[in-house]
């Protein structure tokens, strides 16, 4: 059975209704606030969990909040913003910079 081609604008349609599209950011939960951190050198998405969610293994949390910045889920890059939702009283649990000196990623 041969398949029709699918043209170039009927794609476009599809992918406009896509779930794959690129996403938005959506507002914060009740008691939550929004962080926009700029990716510096020698961090990862479960460092950053683990500083602002104060658990790395939640990592894909914040993959899924940025998957429209995020190519590869393994890797992010210096000078990327990305969007974290964190309690409305969140406060650092330490500094990063200190915190990724003192493991050698800066």
């Amino acid at each position: 059975m041969k398949l029709p081609k699918i043209t170039p604008l009927i794609f476009l349609l599809f992918m406009s209704f896509s779930p794959y599209s690129k996403a938005e950011i959506a507002p914060p939960e009740t008691g939550k606030r929004i962080i926009v951190h700029k990716v510096g050198k020698g961090e990862e998405l479960h460092l950053l969990a683990g500083y602002y969610l104060l658990n790395a293994r939640e990592w894909g949390k914040i993959y899924v909040w940025n998957s429209d910045v995020i190519n590869n889920q393994n890797r992010i890059y210096p000078g990327q913003e990305l969007i974290v939702y964190v309690d409305e009283n969140w406060q650092p649990p330490y500094d990063l910079d200190e915190y990724l000196r003192s493991i050698g990623r800066r």
